[in-house]
This record gives structure tokens, sequence and C-alpha cells, in this order.
């Protein structure tokens, strides 16, 4: 976005946390029996923390 590339460790960081709270609030739904939102919260969770493998290996590179 406007000709800048966001730096690796940001992402990475951002993956990350973006994913444990995802997956804390996925648990907090499943706990009261919310499936649809604890499933879509899931997803997410998984979408981040694939993204943070990703980052991690551009990172290695």
């Amino acid at each position: 976005m406007f000709g800048r590339r966001v730096p690796v460790k940001y992402v990475l960081l951002f993956s990350v946390l973006l994913a444990l709270v995802c997956a804390a609030i996925a648990v907090y739904f499943a706990q009261g029996h919310n499936w649809i939102a604890a499933a879509i919260l899931g997803v997410l969770a998984v979408w981040f923390a694939v993204d943070a493998v990703r980052a991690w290996s551009w990172k290695k590179k």
C-alpha cells in the first residue's frame, strides 16, 4: 500500500497476536455453546496462524 512494504517482523507479530486473540475468544464462545461464532473465530485463528508461519518463512530467507 502506498508503495511501501510492511516489515516482516510486524506481520509476524500481529499475526501471532491476532491468532491468539481469535483462538481465546473462540474457546470462550465454545464454552457457551455458541458454535457458529466459535467456528468462525476458529477459522480466523487458523488463518492468522498460517499467516504467521508464512511470515516466519519470509523472515528466515
